[in-house]
């Protein structure tokens, strides 16, 4: 008898423990988060890969989000996704060349991948996005190297 209130006993507490952990699932942060999406071309061509990052310009706004650039086109999901307000618009892309080690030691100091991005877009950003809540929330980035 008292091996199988044990057994119940664990049963009952394995159920409750997957409840708690599935009613995480889907229900989010409670912010009202914002799908997001866009082309980023740069000198007119698709960027053909990069990172692009939605950066809070206040306070108030909790989050930072980005997302990969494959092929010109970027997209965040709901659940990942920027809160209304404003926000500064970072987008770099390496060069794609490894970095060259210095003495033949990984982790040693080396040059490292050149951004094909001007720092205007990136690092001294002044590429901005107002999302909106309900949308639509499309954010095309045509840039220049020159």
């Amino acid at each position: 008898m008292h091996c199988l209130f044990r057994i119940r006993y664990y049963v009952a507490a394995a159920v409750a423990l997957a409840g708690v952990a599935l009613s995480g699932c889907g229900s989010g942060d409670g912010l009202a988060r914002q799908a997001v999406r866009g082309t980023v071309t740069l000198d007119g061509k698709p960027l053909p890969k990069g990172a692009i990052q939605f950066l809070p310009t206040s306070e108030s706004q909790p989050v930072a989000t980005g997302a990969q650039i494959t092929d010109g086109k970027y997209s965040i999901a709901t659940a990942d996704g920027p809160v209304p307000g404003s926000y500064k618009v970072s987008i770099s892309s390496d060069s794609g060349r490894q970095v060259e080690l210095i003495g033949g030691m990984p982790g040693g100091a080396g040059t490292p991948n050149k951004d094909l991005i001007p720092t205007r877009y990136n690092t001294e950003s002044s590429l901005t996005a107002d999302v909106k809540a309900g949308g639509p929330n499309e954010f095309d980035f045509p840039l220049t190297s020159k």
